[in-house]
């Protein structure tokens, strides 16, 4: 009886394991409250948005000029993304990414794709009391296409 119900748990125990991994293709999303008080910060926010801006900027920067030119932009589409997809408002990846480019020069530079991070966290601070919940990280993620819901 005793090695039904441990054999019983141990199944258990790798089921639920199993259901917390990510799906085939998909990355386990880094928690970005650092310091696990139920809340994001700016500081929080801007430091796992800048790691993946950082890989972003160096992907898409194909000439290293420390700029990304529309062209650059377009030559990239986001991974996870064909080609042909469009992104929101029927614009592809390098629109997207070119919505960044604050003083109109043509190209993105670190400076105005770090200045979206912030503009993202102060959207979706819906209640601005100047940290992001759970539920507001959630909307973010849902309102940007990407898995939140799982």
């Amino acid at each position: 009886m005793n090695r039904i119900l441990i054999v019983t748990a141990a199944a258990a125990l790798l089921a639920t394991a199993a259901q917390a991994q990510p799906g085939p293709g998909r990355h386990e999303r880094p928690n970005p409250d650092t310091n696990n008080d139920g809340k994001v910060t700016l500081a929080e926010f801007k430091a796992m948005s800048g790691q993946r801006q950082e890989h972003l900027f160096a992907r898409l920067d194909t000439n290293k000029d420390g700029k990304i030119s529309k062209d650059e932009a377009d030559a990239a589409p986001e991974r996870g993304r064909g080609a042909g997809r469009r992104g929101r408002g029927g614009h592809g990846f390098g629109g997207m990414i070119m919505r960044a480019d604050a003083n109109g020069d043509g190209a993105v530079t670190k400076a105005e794709l770090a200045a979206t991070g912030d503009r993202r966290f102060q959207m979706a601070d819906t209640n601005k009391d100047g940290w992001l919940s759970k539920e507001e990280l959630l909307m973010m993620r849902q309102r940007r296409g990407g898995a939140g819901a799982e």
